[in-house]
């Protein structure tokens, strides 16, 4: 019975980081915590529009995991609902068009936040300022 249990646990954690709603920071300078609160430790800061994926919320208080899987709180009035990936492969191509037969408009490399534009198959849609470009679904986080 116990291992079923640590097995349901486990899954349940599992489908909670598979499925969380994402967001992404609204402003420069955010606090992530060690807990939800201003009492509790300041882990790190974020910048304007770094994607999260929500785990858990209390209050109003969001239990955030990013990219190189670390968790924090944020202050969920703090978060937006703004669509955004981040480059997580060291050098990317960005395509003009939802595949390896199209050019490539621009490069990128790893931290690199774009906005979702849209997708198409394995391919999103992505823009960085004035720019919109391709890139494959395996090369962000966020999405």
């Amino acid at each position: 019975m116990k291992k079923v249990l640590q097995f349901m646990l486990g899954f349940v954690l599992w489908a909670s980081l598979c499925w969380g709603e994402m967001a992404s920071i609204a402003k420069d300078g955010v606090n992530i915590r060690s807990g939800p609160g201003t009492n509790y430790q300041v882990l790190w800061e974020v910048y304007k529009d770094y994607p999260v994926k929500i785990l858990e919320k209390k209050g109003k208080w969001a239990k955030t995991v990013d990219y190189e899987n670390d968790v924090g709180w944020i202050y969920r009035p703090l978060l937006s609902k703004t669509h955004t990936v981040i480059v997580t492969a060291d050098k990317v191509n960005i395509r003009t068009g939802p595949g390896i037969q199209y050019g490539i408009a621009f490069k990128a490399e790893q931290g690199v936040i774009f906005h979702l534009v849209g997708w198409k198959g394995k391919w999103l849609k992505i823009r960085y300022l004035d720019d919109y470009g391709w890139i494959r679904k395996d090369l962000v986080w966020g999405e």
